[in-house]
C-alpha cells in the first residue's frame, strides 16, 4: 500500500459513506414519502402498489415515478416559500 493511497482512502471512505447517506436520506426517505401520498391522491390508492415504508420491494419504474414527483414537490415547495419570503 503506497502513502498516498493511506493518506486518500478515510476521504474516500468519508465521501462514499456521505453519498451513501444522502442518496438513502433525501431520496428515499424524502422523495418518496412525499410522492407517495400524491400518487395514492391521484390514482384513489391504486398507485403505487407498495405501502409508503415498502420502498424496497417498489419496482424501478415505479420508484423513479414516485420519488420524481417526491423531488418536484419538493423543488415546487421550496420555491414557494422562496417567493414568499422574498416577496416575488
Amino acid at each position: 500500500m503506497d502513502i498516498i493511497d493511506f493518506a486518500w482512502r478515510p476521504l474516500y471512505l468519508v465521501l462514499r459513506f456521505l453519498l451513501w447517506l444522502a442518496w438513502d436520506f433525501l431520496v428515499w426517505s424524502i422523495a418518496w414519502g412525499l410522492g407517495w401520498p400524491v400518487w395514492r391522491a391521484l390514482t384513489l390508492g391504486r398507485f403505487p402498489h407498495v405501502g409508503i415504508r415498502d420502498y424496497e420491494d417498489a419496482g424501478v419504474l415505479e420508484a423513479i415515478v414516485v420519488c420524481g414527483t417526491g423531488l418536484a414537490v419538493l423543488g415546487a415547495a421550496l420555491w414557494f416559500t422562496h417567493a414568499r419570503v422574498m416577496g416575488g
